[in-house]
């Protein structure tokens, strides 16, 4: 079976590398990222692609060949496999070893941590197990280190040293996501590891248990326990989140970095103990988001350690005598006036001199002349920074970087983006994983290899070149309204769910859509379609997030963090990491713990945005933690202390007819009109201190069975008590910025007893239509904007990207009309749709990407007198808002398995393909199309 598996990945690597070939012959062409950057591809050196995320690389002692980690989601053309690459350092052959242990849905997952023997003919990699922590399922391995034999480029699995659940000190605590194992005990979840030769014994290794927050060194043969290590920094486990580890070469200290507690330990290997503790720009405010130490190296003559501070923009170089920091670099780019490079690997050339860091966020190689003259760097007198020597262009978003001899490689994690996919799909010699690919097994990363001599030479070309893909050299424009003044006063901003373009608005006669890919056209969505015609067809925008895990950041903050871009992809192949997004972090509150989101991106949200500015703000739904009366599909736990409106619940659900609650309903409190029983709420948390007294705790969180209609009602019971008080002259205005989460046309599946899947998305459609109405009758007609985004796309069909996405801006000064609608074709994403909201607010971008996004300026290029929106209530009086599942629809079995506590907690790929067969019966399925972002002419 393994030899199969290897010819395989052979004719993988062969067949993508002569394609990649074959496109690099080609005239250097632009890319557009749904970021908002661009890449001009080729990027230098360019040998090959990779399967997916690379999240370290190692070289072989004798420096012949290089291991690249793919521990993401798996490509489609390695069916959904995770691998380690090998590269041939003397033919630049790579070949890709799938792991058999590790395809989609595995029990286990690599994870950060990969490393040679220190005599080359094994090699080691990390194992996390969440699901089966133990192995005890036949064919798991549970948590630990995976031994392969290495032969000439060849990997072949040898042995498997399991890593036993770790005990915990008293007083600590396990969160309740990880809480798998036995009491006083959490999963160790292996990351980086460190090997350290013993002379003739069995190597030593050095193993960063990330979720045990914990440390342990063990014997590579017997795989028993040497020295453990406890680097908790709190009482909740996991709390300091080891990272990577590295060690002297005489084995007798080491360092490890604490992801989420702005520290690295030194450990003394001999004694067992911690050496002592090396804060690095650690926050004042112990819940505020910290400095990320991540990768580490240490210079040749071991005198500093370098510690790579991925939310902080900088690479410490830390004194390994002193333990004290001598100096900061930054990563930044020349010319950029905001933060989020996120650096996350390092390299030296081989004497040192040169220090190179992986800027992932900006898509290029920061390098820096460690033997500079420090004296005149700017900062504080006791903590110098060095700006870089210059940056080197990558495809997007490099991960891993080692130097052999005079060369530099570099691994990129998502390469040239999802690109084509029908010519991957048409090798001869390549393989499907599946009819209708799912998005992040089409990110292919890459593999560069440079000649460092050659780099200082081109290094002025290179940095321009990063400069220009970065938009630093490109203005973002202006809003220019017929009145020369913005009136613009407020924005209500609405985050809804999961959906592509073509699958709704495909039917429009106007704009680039196909209509043989239309789900949920103007009969299910007539308000969305209304919308398009009169206010603006957006038929080029696309979605930043590939998915919920990574969209609502992209929607809320612009960026993600490293933390959200190193474990999302675990988590949606095998739920092998937590949900830990919007704001919880292994089914806990960080915020409860008084401890730091590992999570969230060092710019913060744009609710810090509006705080920081003085601005008006209220939450409805966003970030925000629901506690229902009943167990439905909402599996938080309830925290001890948790407020509520009320002790107990009088009743666990509203039932057709029974009356609904009195804030909800048309009339308040009127009958239910649902056939299906709708869950109470009982309590609403905001998962952000910033969001405590400006968030509605009326107002649901996730949940496809409370109607988004009830939403609606809650959020315009506010707005008119708005309305009222500007008409009355008194009383308090509706705030600056409104953020409203209208999450139902994601959908409930074909669930039995649940609402149909047209159901769901006519009814959201409503939603936004109500909403839009009553803001349109209103006073605030003339001062508002309301700008609409679908978090993600989620993979549906779409003949130009399944990035690509609907979206609205809506306001009084909007061009065009229902007679003569406005077709934007320009290239948008979420970050350009956050940069216009912050200009039409008065306020300062938050970091690199929304900061040079170009706005949308066309959608306010009207004369002012655009008529108020009238919605379309036909889907309600039709009955389509209340039709239910039967017992045994299609996909009813599949579907009543899947878990809807929160957005794509189910397999999304499986729902897609319920959701194509449910409106389009048996005709086939498309593969999702994904071409290269341009703008249109």
């Amino acid at each position: 079976m393994r030899r199969i598996v290897y010819s395989a990945a052979l004719l993988f690597s062969v067949a993508l590398l002569s394609l990649l070939m074959a496109q690099n012959q080609k005239e250097p062409r632009q890319i557009h990222l749904p970021t908002s950057k661009s890449l001009t591809i080729p990027s230098p050196d360019v040998l090959g692609p990779l399967n997916g995320f690379a999240a370290a690389m190692a070289v072989s002692p004798d420096g012949r060949y290089a291991a690249i980690l793919n521990d993401g989601y798996g490509t489609q053309q390695n069916q959904a496999h995770q691998s380690i690459a090998i590269l041939d350092l003397s033919t630049n052959q790579i070949v890709d070893f799938p792991e058999d242990r590790l395809p989609e849905e595995a029990h286990q997952s690599y994870f950060v941590g990969l490393a040679f023997g220190s005599v080359g003919n094994h090699l080691y990699a990390s194992i996390g197990s969440i699901t089966d922590p133990t192995g005890e399922k036949p064919g798991d391995t549970g948590n630990g280190i995976a031994v392969y034999g290495f032969h000439e480029g060849k990997v072949a699995w040898d042995h498997f040293i399991k890593i036993a659940p770790q005990k915990i000190a008293p007083g600590k605590k396990v969160a309740e996501g990880v809480r798998k194992t036995a009491d006083r005990t959490a999963i160790p979840y292996p990351a980086g590891l460190a090997v350290i030769a013993v002379k003739g014994a069995p190597d030593r290794l050095l193993v960063a248990n990330n979720l045990s927050d914990n440390d342990i060194l063990i014997d590579s043969a017997s795989g028993h326990v040497l020295k453990q290590f406890d680097l908790s920094t709190h009482e909740m486990i996991p709390s300091s989140f080891p990272y990577t580890v590295v060690a002297s070469r005489n084995g007798r200290r080491a360092w490890c970095s604490l992801w989420n507690a702005s520290q690295v330990a030194e450990l003394d290997l001999e004694k067992g103990t911690i050496a002592r503790w090396i804060p690095l720009l650690e926050p004042k405010d112990p819940t505020a988001t910290g400095s990320h130490p991540t990768a580490m190296l240490l210079s040749p003559d071991e005198k500093l350690l370098y510690v790579a501070l991925s939310n902080a923009d900088r690479v410490a170089a830390v004194s390994t005598e002193t333990g004290k920091p001598q100096f900061l670099f930054d990563t930044t780019v020349f010319g950029e006036r905001y933060a989020g490079t996120y650096p996350n690997a390092l390299a030296l050339s081989r004497g040192g001199e040169t220090l190179f860091v992986a800027d992932a966020s900006v898509n290029a190689i920061a390098t820096f002349n460690t033997r500079a003259d420090f004296s005149r760097s700017t900062g504080a007198s006791d903590f110098p920074i060095q700006p870089a020597s210059g940056f080197i262009p990558t495809d997007w978003y490099p991960t891993a970087l080692t130097s052999v001899g005079d060369d530099l490689l570099i691994a990129t994690s998502k390469g040239q983006g999802t690109g084509p996919n029908g010519g991957i799909n048409n090798l001869k010699s390549g393989r499907k994983h599946r009819e209708h690919p799912y998005i992040p097994t089409l990110l292919y990363g890459s593999i560069a290899r440079l000649k460092i001599q050659n780099i200082e030479k081109q290094l002025p070309e290179l940095t321009r070149k990063v400069e220009e893909s970065n938009l630093l050299h490109s203005s973002p424009g202006q809003i220019q309204f017929a009145q020369d003044t913005n009136p613009i006063r407020h924005v209500i901003y609405v985050i809804k769910e999961n959906r592509t373009y073509d699958q709704v608005l495909g039917d429009l006669k106007v704009g680039d859509g196909d209509p043989s890919l239309t789900m949920y056209g103007a009969d299910v969505t007539p308000n969305e379609h209304k919308l398009a015609v009169q206010f603006g067809v957006l038929d080029n925008f696309y979605d930043s997030g590939e998915v919920s895990g990574d969209g609502h950041d992209w929607s809320t903050a612009a960026i993600t963090s490293d933390y959200n871009e190193q474990t999302w992809q675990i988590n949606y192949r095998g739920r092998e990491r937590t949900y830990d997004f919007q704001g919880t972090v292994a089914d806990e509150y960080p915020l409860d713990q008084n401890q730091p989101d590992v999570n969230e991106p060092a710019t913060g949200y744009i609710w810090d945005n509006v705080a920081s500015h003085g601005l008006t703000y209220r939450d409805y739904g966003e970030f925000i933690g629901g506690i229902w009366c009943k167990p439905t599909e909402n599996k938080m736990t309830v925290h001890e202390g948790t407020p509520a409106p009320s002790s107990t619940c009088p009743r666990s659900m509203v039932n057709k007819g029974e009356a609904l609650p009195s804030n909800v309903g048309q009339p308040h409190g009127s009958p239910s009109p649902w056939p299906w029983a709708l869950p109470i709420l009982k309590t609403t948390k905001p998962t952000k201190a910033i969001l405590r007294d400006h968030f509605d705790p009326l107002f649901p969180d996730f949940n496809t069975e409370y109607p988004d209609q009830l939403r609606a009602d809650e959020f315009l019971n506010e707005f008119d008590g708005f309305v009222r008080a500007r008409k009355e002259g008194k009383g308090t205005e509706l705030p600056a910025f409104t953020l409203l989460y209208l999450p139902n046309d994601h959908t409930h599946g074909t669930t039995p007893g649940k609402p149909k899947p047209t159901a769901n998305v006519a009814d959201n459609d409503l939603a936004v239509g109500r909403v839009v109405d009553a803001v349109s009758h209103s006073s605030y007609w003339d001062d508002t904007a309301i700008l609409i985004l679908e978090d993600d796309a989620q993979d549906g069909a779409d003949h130009v990207d399944a990035h690509r996405s609907i979206a609205f801006v809506i306001s009084k000064y909007s061009p065009g009309s229902v007679d003569h609608p406005f077709v934007d074709h320009h290239f948008y994403t979420t970050v350009n749709l956050i940069h216009t909201i912050e200009t039409l607010l008065g306020l300062p971008p938050m970091n690199q990407n929304d900061a040079y996004a170009p706005l949308m300026a066309p959608l306010f290029s009207g004369a002012g007198n655009q008529p108020p929106f009238m919605a379309d209530w036909s889907n309600r009086d039709n009955h389509v808002l209340y039709q239910m599942n039967p017992a045994k629809g299609q996909g009813a079995k599949e579907s009543a398995k899947m878990d809807f506590s929160r957005p794509d907690a189910v397999n999304a790929a499986a729902l897609n393909a319920i959701l194509w067969r449910d409106r389009k019966g048996d005709q086939p399925m498309p593969a999702a199309d994904h071409k290269v972002f341009r703008d249109k002419p």
